[in-house]
């Protein structure tokens, strides 16, 4: 220390004693000649006095730095210093006498502070940035305004949706804005004088219209800092919420249209046919399958009826629901309305004591195949008639009515127009049930259809009976010029027979019956060239026809209809004739 004068050191660490930054010096030794009160707080040597003591037995890791400026005379500037209190910046320059360094001045300053400080401000500024980019990305508009009004931010979405730059709105009162058009009122005002969060439908210059929402942000004291307001464009909305409704219709049109291609091609190959006819029919079916307009299917008996009308409820909307067959003519007249329509406790004798829901609640939901519709009497008709109209009925005996949703088919192999004008059948019931109707031909009409009922029958009967027959080309021929008066159901219980009987598996003509395989089987042709007796031909026709009419239907009350006659009457000619009933009806399925 003896390069310096003692009384100048002992003036300048007053001097630099109460600097607001640290100050060190030392001499070329390394002795500590000067440590101010700044130094010693943020080196943490404030209990000990560290003047005239050795730097590197203080600070051992500055001692190197110190010895390179004392021995080159190089300054040090901005010198990084981690210490356990903090860091520190330094600035060290060399003392120098006559050219040559005789000590180090070292000043430097905490920058910790300095280093939160600048911490914090920068995790602001990118939370800042992060709330711009949240903002302006919203689909909604934003507007805030501050406690009087005033507009002091903006976002995309509001820029887009109002037609105003943030720019142009800065600094405005909304009251300026709906004055001038922009607005026909505001959220932020009814805020400001409700003091509440508010929701009202704005409309927008331009002819938009938003549903905005304003909130207020209070400070401590419910003072009201902010109002934030919302804003959607409903507009946009409808169009999105048009665009999706057209989208689930589409959808809902391209789901139908497959479930309906898929019904029709799985109900396609529950029915056999090649005539164009039938190819009409059941695509008329599959149409009527669609919808629950009421159907009206005619056609002789075997015709297939029942299985169109069956075909029709698996092909629609209902086919997870029952499908309830009815034969109007199998039920006795005293009690059909009450097998139809169901009946109350006590409504009559020998009704359950608990009463019966009938057929149609049984279908509720499903549909109702009423079969031999004309047998309906004309009391049961009216009634019919009346649920046609509204879904609604009441059971015998009750005084409520019931609404249920039943799909009704019906099926007859009659002639209603006929029963209308001998008014046996009620002409508006009629109009009511054929709404779209349905006619199926019989099989002597189509006799391309004989093939392949044909073939599909010994395949089923084949795996039935564990066999293996099949047709040969002349036996086909010989079915093919037969009329099948009892239509499809006749030619299933024929290739049943044969099947069963036929003592080889080729079937020849010759194993077919003989009704069928011989000349007379047509009651239409005469039994030979030779006989020219009219009587004897019309004995013979009768007894052909009458046969065929009793095996078809099973009683001689149906056969009597079907031929279009009285019941008298045929059972004088079956008695004329000869004709045996029993065995007839005893092979009929």
């Amino acid at each position: 220390m003896d390069r310096f004068n003692t009384s100048s050191i002992s003036d300048f660490s007053k001097w630099v004693e109460e600097a607001g930054n640290g100050v060190v010096m030392i001499d070329h030794r390394g002795m500590i000649m000067v440590f101010n009160r700044i130094a010693r707080r943020l080196l943490g040597k404030s209990l000990v006095n560290p003047v005239g003591r050795f730097i590197k037995d203080i600070f051992p890791d500055s001692w190197d730095d110190l010895k390179n400026i004392l021995s080159s005379g190089q300054a040090q500037i901005a010198k990084r210093v981690e210490f356990e209190n903090g860091t520190i910046i330094a600035n060290r320059t060399p003392i120098m006498e006559k050219g040559r360094p005789v000590g180090v001045l070292s000043i430097f300053q905490d920058i910790g502070e300095y280093e939160r400080i600048l911490t914090q401000l920068e995790a602001y500024k990118q939370l800042n940035e992060e709330l711009n980019v949240i903002i302006n990305s919203s689909y909604d508009g934003l507007w805030i305004c501050d406690h009087e009004g005033k507009v002091i931010r903006v976002n995309r979405a509001s820029e887009k949706m109002s037609g105003l730059k943030q720019s142009d709105v800065l600094g405005k009162k909304m009251e300026e804005l709906v004055q001038e058009g922009f607005f026909d009122k505001s959220a932020t005002l009814e805020v400001l004088k409700l003091r509440t969060a508010v929701t009202l439908i704005q409309k927008i210059k331009g002819g938009r219209h938003a549903m905005v929402t304003g909130n207020p942000v209070k400070d401590a004291e419910g003072n009201i800092r902010l109002v934030v307001v919302n804003a959607r464009d409903i507009s946009e909305l409808n169009r999105l919420q048009a665009e999706l409704e057209q989208s689930r219709q589409l959808n809902y049109q391209y789901s139908s249209e497959l479930n309906h291609l898929h019904r029709y091609q799985h109900q396609h190959a529950k029915v056999i046919f090649r005539s164009p006819i039938m190819k009409r029919i059941f695509e008329t079916a599959m149409r009527v399958a669609r919808v629950d307009s009421s159907v009206l299917i005619s056609g002789e008996s075997g015709v297939g009826k029942g299985l169109f009308a069956k075909l029709i409820h698996e092909a629609s909307s209902r086919a997870d629901a029952s499908l309830i067959h009815i034969n109007c003519g199998a039920i006795p007249e005293t009690l059909i309305e009450a097998e139809l329509f169901g009946y109350e406790k006590g409504a009559f004798t020998g009704a359950c004591t608990r009463g019966k829901p009938g057929y149609f609640e049984m279908a509720d939901g499903g549909t109702l195949l009423l079969d031999e519709i004309g047998e309906l009497p004309l009391s049961v008709q009216v009634k019919l008639l009346q649920f046609l109209e509204d879904n609604r009925f009441m059971r015998i005996g009750s005084t409520q009515t019931r609404k249920i949703d039943t799909r009704i088919i019906a099926a007859t192999n009659r002639e209603l127009e006929d029963m209308i004008r001998k008014g046996s059948f009620r002409e508006d019931l009629f109009f009511r049930l054929n709404v779209v109707p349905i006619r199926i031909p019989p099989l002597r009409d189509r006799r391309e259809d004989i093939p392949l009922l044909v073939h599909h029958f010994l395949k089923r009967f084949n795996q039935k009976c564990n066999a293996c027959k099949v047709l040969t080309p002349a036996a086909l021929d010989t079915l093919l010029r037969y009329p099948f008066p009892g239509n499809v159901r006749e030619l299933a219980n024929l290739t049943e027979q044969l099947v069963v009987l036929t003592p080889h598996d080729k079937i020849r003509p010759a194993d077919l019956p003989i009704a069928i395989r011989t000349p007379e089987s047509d009651p239409y042709l005469l039994e030979s060239q030779n006989e020219w007796e009219l009587s004897a031909i019309v004995r013979k026709v009768e007894t052909r026809i009458i046969i065929r009419a009793l095996k078809q239907c099973g009683s001689q009350r149906k056969a009597a209809r079907l031929l279009k006659i009285d019941h008298s009457t045929l059972s004088r000619k079956i008695r004329r004739y000869g004709i045996e009933t029993v065995a007839i009806t005893h092979h009929i399925d």
